[in-house]
């Protein structure tokens, strides 16, 4: 039987990783925008960005997996 808290974590890891795909996909369109002077600027921000959704993404699978399981 899927827990109470289990389902809480796993709603919480889904809100994080909206969050954080939302600011990639920001990040990325704004890196259009910019004058190819700060190019380099922008693409460390996709970078982060990209790193914080590829972890949210890596934990929202850690909790669906829980949740799966029953625990």
């Amino acid at each position: 039987m899927i827990q109470d808290h289990t389902i809480d974590q796993t709603l919480i890891e889904l809100v994080r990783t909206m969050k954080a795909l939302k600011a990639l996909r920001a990040a990325r369109r704004d890196k259009k925008q910019v004058p190819p002077v700060y190019q380099d600027l922008m693409e460390s921000a996709v970078r982060r960005e990209h790193a914080a959704a590829t972890r949210a993404s890596m934990d929202l699978t850690r909790k669906l997996a829980d949740l799966r399981q029953g625990r």
